[in-house]
């Protein structure tokens, strides 16, 4: 769906019979989100005085758009790693467990490549970041699996529970199919999901730009579900907020500031820097003929008009002194880094990094706002996440989905490791892990997933069992020929 798109769709007139009297005028929540979504893709115009005599300078420097990157870059720039591992233990000499969890881990990850999940989380947290919330809607169907589908804040509208916010009820999903103008043959897809007697029931239909009914995919269907297969996942906020915060709303007043100094600044460059010639009594015809090139001779006059008059035409040259410099670059520093501070991203230099390349420590601390800042991110993220994947494995159950009852049901647990580009908390990570492996409380193919990049696993793990079994027997012959001597 494309941003544009969503003028055409008339919210109010669509959740009418759905939401009225709960969350006021969507219309306008919507045009704020849209509006979000402009200024993180760089339409940060002003309006400028029409009566001037030159054309003022506009100079976008869109800072929004490169913390909101950064920030969702530096939490989902590697993809977090789903650890299923059993309930149960092991007794001494089965993997009975273990392998159960392993062949539920495959087919969680088998569901997430087909879904291109790591490209798409990374996407969604910058829709969340400048809309303030997304929503992950799962879609199983036995002939096409299990899909994945991240929806931003403009198209999406839960209801909770007014006890509970954390219960949602209800949620409606609308989005425009094409972009006609002629209402008529404009097209809206309306879906609604909704709890009703502990039962998901799905009503699905096609509208008309007006509002009117052109189609009735699904009415009243029952997806044999006893949850809503929908995670909304909001950005920042307070106890009891639904609609989260816009990280595009706290910079943009910091952002527009920016702009228009810089845009003034260079219109003052442009006008103080060049000096200027001054005549003093030079004749008007004599000024007519006067060509400033390199080179150019100039046959400067003295102004006639009173003969008795003591003159002597003269050319000198007037340079701009500027002396504003050292405040403005003073002011829009301020600015900058007021943007970078409100995101807690560091506003860092190669000039600045270079005595801190060569340390993960001095990285870690660098960075210590924003790793602070993406784990309190991760206390939203993070239980997301679980619930997708528990709601997945609960689909798969009840379709059947890729033949796989039978392992979506066996009992494990999951265990979401995160991960940040700081090079000490990867060798850290991977320390931890190898002791774990050394332990027995993780297996081999576990820790290759993790940290290594393998065309084919089991081949590898079936390589190295070859290689200790050969070590083994060359170590065997060599004791036996040593006791035989």
């Amino acid at each position: 769906m494309e941003r544009g798109q969503d003028k055409l769709i008339n919210y109010n007139e669509l959740l009418k019979s759905e939401l009225e009297g709960v969350y006021g005028d969507q219309l306008a929540r919507v045009s704020e989100i849209i509006k979000c979504y402009s200024i993180y893709d760089g339409q940060q115009e002003w309006p400028t005085n029409k009566d001037l005599d030159y054309e003022p300078t506009k100079k976008i420097t869109n800072i929004i758009k490169k913390l909101i990157d950064t920030r969702a870059r530096f939490m989902f720039g590697r993809e977090p790693y789903f650890d299923i591992r059993p309930i149960n233990k092991d007794a001494e000499g089965s993997t009975t467990y273990q392998d159960q969890a392993q062949a539920k881990e495959d087919l969680l990850y088998r569901i997430l490549k087909e879904n291109k999940f790591h490209s798409k989380l990374l996407k969604a947290r910058k829709d969340c970041s400048i809309g303030g919330k997304i929503a992950i809607k799962l879609w199983g169907h036995k002939d096409v699996g299990l899909r994945i589908i991240f929806s931003p804040a403009m198209e999406f509208f839960p209801q909770f529970n007014l006890d509970d916010v954390d219960q949602l009820e209800k949620v409606v999903f609308l989005y425009a199919v094409n972009n006609e103008e002629d209402p008529t043959k404009q097209r809206i897809k309306k879906q609604v999901w909704e709890l009703v007697n502990d039962r998901c029931i799905l009503n699905e239909s096609t509208h008309d730009g007006r509002g009117n009914i052109v189609s009735i995919e699904y009415q009243d269907y029952n997806t044999g579900l006893d949850f809503i297969p929908v995670i909304i996942v909001t950005n920042g906020g307070l106890t009891g907020e639904i609609e989260g915060i816009s990280d595009v709303k706290r910079l943009w007043p910091n952002q527009d500031a920016y702009n228009r100094l810089t845009s003034d600044d260079i219109d003052a460059l442009k006008f103080q820097m060049f000096g200027q010639d001054v005549f003093t009594d030079a004749s008007e015809d004599s000024l007519k003929n006067i060509k400033i090139a390199p080179g150019a001779m100039i046959d400067l006059q003295t102004e006639q008009s009173n003969p008795n008059a003591n003159k002597q035409a003269k050319v000198e040259r007037l340079e701009s002194k500027f002396s504003y410099k050292d405040k403005f670059e003073d002011t829009v520093n301020r600015i900058k880094n007021d943007m970078y501070d409100t995101l807690d991203v560091p506003n860092v230099s190669l000039e600045q990094l270079k005595g801190l390349m060569q340390s993960g420590k001095s990285m870690k601390a660098l960075y210590w706002g924003l790793m602070a800042a993406c784990d309190e991110d991760w206390t939203e993220w993070g239980p997301a996440l679980e619930q997708m994947i528990e709601y997945i494995f609960k689909m798969v159950g009840v379709y059947n989905l890729y033949g796989a009852r039978n392992i979506a049901r066996y009992e494990t647990t999951t265990n979401i490791e995160r991960f940040y580009p700081i090079p000490e908390d990867e060798i850290e990570q991977k320390r931890v892990d190898m002791e774990e492996v050394l332990a027995e409380v993780r297996s081999r193919q576990s820790y290759m997933k993790k940290w290594g990049e393998y065309e084919d696993i089991d081949s590898e793990l079936e390589q190295i069992q070859k290689e200790k079994a050969l070590l083994q027997d060359t170590y065997t012959q060599d004791l036996m020929n040593n006791l035989e001597e």
